[in-house]
């Protein structure tokens, strides 16, 4: 069975984007029905995004060590591109434009990294209770940019959300304790924590996204967890990263 499908030079450039936001954290690329849910390499987070918008829901493809096939595949842009999935035997993929075409063997499943996961995989594992909300805070890119270029330039890997009574702020320092910047406060809770702290991972900030970040921490009823979610856009395809955190009471 083969599925052929006409990108655009602009739905290839939101192809190659989507990519590349996940191409320092997963090893592959798993796709199901033009969505991606999978794991990063070091099952920190969960990447879901719906690519049906340029790759319709025909589309499912495995593509195998994805740093390495997205400089090639940047040969292509600013063209329009011609995607070839064909799934006989051991199947193949072809990117082409009107000059050439790189194919690609379908790599053996057993051998991806970081497989798809199924809506219920998730919800096992993410369970969102709206009634269980903690907080929620809009991020705009230019305060992702600002936790993006700290963070790297503290060397650190989290930012923390420190609570204090009905609010919350958001600020990251190194581990000298030397240097400390403050992303956002006076954040309203929905829930009262005194002394509470929780520590973000800076994956979901190292994103490229085009909306604003819809960040909402909800309460795991039945452990000192706090459940995230970061949901935004890369031009017309849906992006939301699930993370998890210790609710961890702050020393006097």
């Amino acid at each position: 069975m083969s599925t052929n499908l006409n990108l655009t030079a602009e739905q290839f450039s939101e192809f190659l984007r989507c990519i590349t936001n996940l191409k320092e954290e997963c090893n592959d690329i798993d796709i199901k029905d033009g969505v991606i849910r999978q794991r990063s390499n070091d099952k920190t987070s969960i990447f879901q995004i719906d690519m049906s918008p340029i790759l319709t829901e025909d589309v499912s493809m495995s593509i195998s060590d994805v740093k390495k096939k997205l400089d090639l595949l940047k040969i292509f842009a600013g063209q329009e591109v011609n995607l070839e999935i064909n799934t006989e035997g051991n199947g193949y993929f072809v990117f082409s434009d009107s000059f050439s075409s790189l194919k690609f063997m379908a790599p053996a499943y057993q051998f991806i990294d970081n497989k798809f996961m199924t809506e219920d995989e998730l919800i096992a594992i993410f369970n969102l209770n709206e009634d269980a909300i903690i907080l929620e805070h809009n991020l705009s890119s230019m305060i992702t940019e600002r936790i993006r270029v700290i963070t790297t330039s503290f060397n650190i890997k989290a930012i923390q959300v420190e609570f204090a009574g009905e609010t919350a702020m958001i600020k990251a320092g190194t581990q000298a304790k030397d240097q400390f910047a403050k992303f956002a406060e006076n954040i309203t809770t929905n829930v009262v924590f005194d002394r509470c702290s929780a520590n973000l991972g800076v994956i979901p900030f190292s994103i490229e996204h085009d909306d604003e970040v819809e960040f909402k921490m909800y309460q795991d009823s039945n452990q000192d967890i706090s459940l995230n979610t970061f949901t935004t856009k890369v031009g017309d395809c849906d992006m939301i990263i699930f993370t998890r955190s210790s609710l961890v009471q702050d020393e006097e």
